[in-house]
């Protein structure tokens, strides 16, 4: 997906696309359009959501927003200056912050710069958030006041601990991780993406290499190191497991303010079902539908598109109530 539009936020380019059906052309359409936030997690990209983005354009009446975020996919640029400094470990510097709490803020500033924060006039969208986006978005909600119609949470981890084997290791010394090979990097990458698919032959139509592509290749930094393997270690460097405790210490989940589904596939080995049993105590209540998906990995809208689909339509229909600009 081609990502038109820019954001500037604290010396990132974020990339986004706001988007309305082809079938909006009335003022009736206009008026029952619903709006739908996309939010991806890492290490992916807005890619992720593209089948899911053309069913709803050709079959509804909805506008779109879908963004990668700061430091992933085409929002990788971002330009130092005395308000935004260097970020860093304790054994490698990164310049940019794309820690969940930094994505929160800047979700919120996008949401505003697209009059989509449902301030005054303004629609507050429904919202799907997969993987660390959930994080990402309940911060939003919960520290930040943006508000939702209505949330979607896809196979996502907002209680700790977080991330596996791999993602303890690169956390807890990544500079090694930025002195690989770019040929041993480029096959790390690939075994992750086929670790959150749980069909191989989704892959193997052209997938594998749509979610490697923002990581490997390109330039090199100053320092030798390519920039998109710079990148992909940053993000994983920088997840703070104390920007999700501070929520659970607070108690926060169950002062969401608008309904949840949750979606999990019940073949995904990155988030367990008790993280998600959990999730949905925490929130006390608000978790109104739960569609969890056999024969799906962590990616479950590409190892199930179809079914994937169908979820969204039925809680859009049921769950999201229909915003515009001319009505709110």
């Amino acid at each position: 997906m081609d990502l038109s539009s820019i954001y500037l936020f604290e010396g990132w380019s974020i990339r986004y696309n706001l988007t309305t059906s082809n079938t909006t052309t009335s003022t009736s359409d206009q008026q029952s359009t619903k709006c739908v936030v996309f939010v991806h997690g890492t290490p992916w990209s807005s890619t992720v959501f593209q089948p899911i983005i053309e069913a709803l354009l050709a079959k509804g009446s909805y506008k779109i927003l879908v963004y990668d975020l700061p430091g992933y996919g085409q929002s990788q640029e971002f330009v130092p200056s005395s308000r935004n400094t260097t970020s860093a470990t304790s054994t490698a510097a990164f310049q940019g912050d794309t820690s969940v709490k930094f994505q929160a803020k800047a979700l919120v500033g996008l949401l505003k710069h697209v009059q989509l924060d449902g301030a005054g006039r303004n629609p507050a969208p429904a919202i799907i958030a997969h993987d660390i986006a959930g994080a990402i978005v309940l911060r939003a909600h919960l520290l930040h006041g943006a508000e939702f119609d209505t949330m979607m949470l896809l196979d996502t981890n907002a209680v700790l601990p977080w991330g596996d084997g791999f993602y303890t290791l690169v956390r807890s010394d990544p500079l090694p991780f930025l002195r690989l090979p770019p040929s041993i990097f480029e096959a790390v990458v690939r075994a992750v993406i086929r670790s959150a698919c749980y069909d191989p032959n989704v892959l193997q139509m052209g997938w594998e290499d749509e979610l490697a592509r923002p990581w490997i290749g390109g330039p090199s930094d100053d320092a030798g190191v390519g920039e998109r393997q710079r990148s992909f270690v940053r993000q994983i460097a920088q997840a703070n497991d104390g920007d999700v405790a501070e929520m659970l210490a607070g108690e926060l989940y169950e002062r969401v303010r608008c309904n949840v589904k949750i979606v999990w596939g019940e073949q995904d080995q990155w988030i367990p079902r008790e993280k998600i049993e959990e999730l949905i105590r925490r929130m006390n209540g608000r978790v109104k539908e739960c569609a969890f998906i056999p024969e799906a990995g962590h990616l479950v809208m590409l190892d199930q598109p179809g079914r994937f689909a169908i979820e969204v339509f039925d809680w859009l229909t049921r769950f999201g109530s229909p915003r515009s600009l001319a009505t709110n």
